[in-house]
């Protein structure tokens, strides 16, 4: 672990924030290198994104820790520091779309590709920030790929988060804007999630019934992605 990549004196650059950061930045520029929008409408959608997944991540982690505190609330450091909780800030984003929708903001299949892509590429570099913090960790394991972390050697399933996530943005490259980049994001992200959560030892997160908040929600994007398969495939036979 390396949740402090450098420090001199007074200065201390920590890797978690640094790769947030980074994922931001890096989404920022794949987003407006191929938008369709105007400067204005792209612009507006994509900090009414950041904003509306910033409070989300904020508020899920507040919902499902189990270390939460009402002073959480009022700590300006916890808005600003560590606690994401990235399927919080999700749902809180796909809010603001459907909002955007409701008042006619139009998005073409570009514009849905373009945050996807944007989405992927910037999530795996803050999944990097979470393998080099020490955070998001696995179980203990006795397989070669096994990483030594909290005095553990231990699945690294922050990297195949990150590899995964890779792996989505190189595919929905490669098969361009279209009608189905939504159900295969719901689909591969959900199914790699719902994957990486078996092999999560980090117990934070706490569980709702048998299940982590995190794959509950990820077999509802598995759900939701079948239906929009089945219902895009009816349309090709009527």
């Amino acid at each position: 672990m390396f949740p402090i990549l450098y420090q001199n004196h007074n200065f201390i650059l920590y890797s978690y924030p640094l790769f947030m950061g980074l994922g931001w930045g890096v989404g920022y520029q794949i987003f407006f290198h191929q938008t369709d929008l105007s400067y204005i409408r792209s612009q507006f959608l994509f900090w009414g994104l950041f904003l509306s997944a910033w409070i989300g991540s904020k508020l899920f982690f507040i919902l499902t820790s189990q270390s939460y505190s009402p002073e959480l609330l009022q700590n300006l450091s916890f808005w600003t520091g560590g606690g994401f909780v990235f399927y919080g800030g999700l749902l809180t984003a796909l809010l603001f779309l459907l909002i955007c929708k409701g008042l006619k903001f139009k998005m073409t299949q570009v514009t849905v590709w373009n945050l996807l892509l944007s989405l992927s590429v910037g999530h795996a570099l803050g999944r990097l920030g979470c393998f080099l913090a020490g955070c998001c960790y696995g179980h203990k394991t006795s397989l070669p790929w096994g990483v030594w972390m909290h005095g553990e050697h231990r699945h690294p399933t922050q990297l195949i988060e990150a590899l995964g996530l890779f792996g989505l943005a190189w595919f929905l490259k490669q098969k361009g804007p279209g009608a189905k980049s939504l159900i295969i994001y719901f689909l591969f992200y959900g199914t790699l999630r719902l994957l990486v959560e078996s092999l999560r030892a980090d117990t934070i997160r706490g569980q709702w019934g048998f299940l982590t908040p995190s794959q509950w929600i990820s077999s509802l994007l598995i759900l939701l992605g079948s239906i929009l398969w089945i219902r895009s495939r009816r349309k090709l036979f009527i």
